[in-house]
């Protein structure tokens, strides 16, 4: 059975009106303003008819009904995995991308709604520590990372991977359950980890306070 938790269908919502073919260009410019898009979809019942732009819109005369204009065939298909979706978000430069299956239109996404989806369904508001390795790219191994944060008492809920242009290292931000992240730490330091940063560590970072005060007392004596 196909598991649906990260495809277009269950990121998609109706937050976004569809414009309809008798409406005007200076409505539908209107509705863009409101909403505080640069792309609504055009859809003649529940049929797909194509994403509007507002450049193309501002170029008619405002009474132009939508009837007459060619949209264009811009969208997503419901079991479009999120990667596929965000990545087709950024080729196209769009603000809203519709969902079409078999040209019926679905629904839409919109960045608002992919951040609302990974918020909810991939951890990034629950609570727990983030710590922040850099990795040689020819050492990173996902497996071995959730491993090790096995082996200091919690486990990886996320994890994302981002390298900078002309780097050999891997900067890899993981998220743990817990917020007591210092044993994290130590047992990605002992098998040679370099640690970036962390967050989300309130035990921590008072700790870290505490020795830093101790430190500046020991100074001014």
């Amino acid at each position: 059975m196909q598991n649906y938790a990260m495809y277009a269908e269950r990121i998609m919502n109706s937050d976004l009106p569809a414009v309809k073919p008798e409406d005007s260009a200076s409505r539908v410019l209107h509705l863009m303003d409101e909403y505080k898009v640069r792309h609504l979809p055009l859809v003649n019942g529940d049929q797909f008819s194509g994403l509007i732009y507002e450049d193309d819109v501002m170029d008619l005369d405002e009474e132009t009904p939508m009837a007459a204009f060619q949209a264009r065939a811009v969208f997503t298909t419901p079991q479009s995995h999120l990667y596929d979706v965000v990545g087709q978000l950024v080729a196209a430069e769009v603000d809203a991308l519709p969902v079409v299956d078999e040209g019926t239109y679905k629904g839409c996404i919109n960045a608002a709604s992919v951040v609302h989806f990974l918020a909810e369904q991939s951890h990034w508001a629950t609570r727990g520590g983030v710590v922040i390795l850099e990795v040689p790219e020819g050492d990173l191994s996902i497996s071995e990372v959730a491993r090790l944060a096995e082996g200091a008492g919690t486990r990886v809920i996320a994890c994302t991977t981002s390298q900078a242009e002309n780097s050999s290292n891997v900067e890899v931000t993981i998220k743990v359950e817990t917020e007591d992240i210092e044993p994290v730490i130590q047992t990605f330091q002992r098998f040679g980890y370099s640690i970036q940063s962390f967050l989300h560590a309130p035990k921590l970072e008072e700790e870290m306070r505490e020795r830093y005060d101790a430190f500046m007392r020991y100074l001014r004596q």
